[in-house]
């Protein structure tokens, strides 16, 4: 095996370990998540194992591009929002719950077996590792609105990095730090305005800390709100322009109660 088949597997198999261990988490009985959130997990475990069964090697999206797939609206009747709204509406709370936990284990066993390098699925073809990811991705703002420490310390490192790294790709250039540590700092753009750092102190910072830039990341947040809160800090004079990236992907927030 070459190093590069190496460490592609090696992130393949740490995605699959952190995304069980979120999964794990949000199937807990005592946990007080919303029907409608218990439900959104079952449907996204099951679209990702449907995906799981459909093998293609033709050519893969890139990461932001597969998120920007993911964002389109689906109000088709089987859309991921329709099957969990009917979900919720017509299974008792506790068979959700166990729902939930026969999933994880499902799920577990599919990813313990060989996984194809890329599948084809409702937002195109995509690599496996980035399936794992934005669903992991989904999983964890369901925790987060949980207020219940549900949220894995592991799964929002791996999101913070992944949300970083869409906008990154996005929004390329060197005008705006957006430094989240210990877990990220990336450069971007400004839509063509302002400086481009080559070295010593940028001169346009925003920093945060891992759990607001998730937040901000998901739509769940505002720079405007994250600064007003003492949650972020921000200089020079065009890091505003951080606001038109934001979110990277909206994701609706799924009641905890």
């Amino acid at each position: 095996m070459s190093i590069m088949a190496a460490r592609s597997d090696r992130t393949l198999r740490t995605s699959c370990e952190v995304l069980i261990g979120q999964c794990r988490a949000l199937s807990q009985e005592d946990l007080p998540l919303h029907p409608l959130a218990r439900a959104r997990m079952i449907v996204l475990l099951d679209d990702l194992m449907v995906a799981l069964q459909d093998p293609t090697t033709a050519r893969q999206q890139s990461w932001g591009q597969y998120l920007e797939h993911r964002a389109l609206p689906d109000t088709s009747d089987h859309g991921l929002e329709a099957l969990s709204l009917e979900l919720a509406e017509n299974t008792p709370p506790p068979t959700l719950q166990r729902l939930c936990s026969t999933r994880t284990a499902m799920l577990q066993a599919v990813l313990d077996g060989p996984l194809p390098v890329a599948v084809h699925n409702r937002y195109g073809d995509t690599a496996v590792v980035d399936y794992l990811r934005a669903t992991l991705l989904e999983l964890a703002v369901i925790a987060d609105a949980s207020g219940r420490g549900a949220l894995q310390p592991a799964a929002l490192r791996m999101c913070v990095r992944l949300l970083s790294q869409a906008l990154s790709e996005r929004y390329p250039g060197q005008t705006i730090e957006v430094r989240i540590p210990p877990a990220s700092a990336v450069q971007v753009g400004a839509f063509g305005q302002g400086p481009r750092h080559t070295r010593g102190t940028p001169p346009n910072v925003v920093e945060t800390d891992e759990l607001t830039w998730l937040r901000l990341g998901t739509g769940l947040m505002t720079l405007d709100q994250a600064l007003d809160q003492a949650r972020a800090t921000a200089s020079g004079t065009h890091f505003r322009a951080l606001e038109r990236m934001l979110p990277v992907i909206q994701l609706a927030p799924q009641s905890s109660s």
